[in-house]
């Protein structure tokens, strides 16, 4: 058991895709966070033919701030992308964005590029998609190994994806893909629509899991929403997790005001860190009282 740390907790850029990314940076490190997760898309960070220049200006625009990037996030559902498809164009135009999303968080220092599994025909059986996303993620893998980066698939809700939804779902694509490369990032908005929690991803999953999106429900701030981020926190501890959460707003209506969304979605997790740790002893066994 292990208190949660605020330097475990990351925030993402993804609803200030209407502004400068340096006013992201900005707002993130006045509001005392030391870690972002960068989402990769125009216009913050396109991955062209040109990325690599931009994504040096990036880290340089991070480091100045004290910031590190943890985690490069490629836009992909906006984008003609699809891991899954059984078009080989579609998958060889997928596989080479990723790869330069691999890239860029080499060059970013961010050890982590998130995907998502893409979709096959809704009308149709899945088990050729699935075959596409097996033989897709083996390759991404295999080159994301060689550079010491880790890909995170997160699961989707299934007007998203129909091919990986749930915990049994990231079991099965860890098995088939077989690669120490691929963790499972879990985004508790999703988790809880799909009516599972933190406790069964862990069983099921163990050292599977990479990543935690903590995220309110609909992807709003915390506090406006319905889950329990006390609860989840305490769950973290108990699994004695070690590693990084990204928060995230999704939530279109708060990108018009983005640094109020964020300092509200920082602070109400600062003040419930402290709240739930606040008498945390190391000295009984890291046991802690609520």
């Amino acid at each position: 058991m292990r208190r949660i740390e605020a330097d475990q907790i990351a925030v993402m850029s993804i609803h200030y895709q209407f502004y400068p990314l340096t006013r992201f940076l900005d707002t993130a490190r006045r509001l005392n966070v030391s870690a972002v997760d960068l989402w990769a898309g125009y216009p913050h960070l396109l991955l062209d033919n040109d990325w690599e220049s931009a994504a040096r200006a990036v880290r340089a625009a991070a480091d100045d701030r004290g910031l590190r990037i943890i985690c490069c996030t490629p836009e992909q559902v906006r984008y003609p992308l699809n891991l899954a498809s059984t078009e080989p164009k579609v998958r060889a135009r997928t596989l080479e964005y990723l790869k330069r999303g691999v890239d860029a968080a080499g060059v970013l220092g961010a050890g982590m590029v998130q995907v998502v599994p893409g979709y096959g025909w809704y009308d149709s059986r899945k088990a050729a998609a699935w075959s596409a996303l097996v033989s897709s993620l083996s390759e991404l893998c295999s080159y994301a190994a060689q550079r010491g980066v880790t890909v995170l698939l997160e699961p989707l809700q299934i007007i998203e994806s129909n091919l990986v939804n749930d915990r049994y779902d990231a079991q099965n694509i860890l098995r088939d893909v077989g690669s120490d490369a691929l963790k499972i990032v879990v985004d508790t908005t999703h988790m809880s629509v799909r009516g599972e929690s933190l406790e069964e991803y862990f069983d099921l999953l163990g050292d599977g899991i990479g990543h935690i999106h903590l995220n309110e429900s609909d992807q709003v701030p915390w506090g406006q929403g319905t889950l329990d981020l006390g609860h989840f926190l305490r769950v973290l501890s108990r699994y004695d997790y070690d590693k990084l959460c990204t928060l995230e707003i999704c939530s279109l209506p708060h990108y018009v005001d983005a640094d109020r969304a964020l300092q509200e979605n920082v602070t109400y997790v600062q003040n419930k860190l402290a709240e739930t740790f606040r008498t945390f002893n190391l000295s009984n066994g890291g046991k802690y009282d609520v």
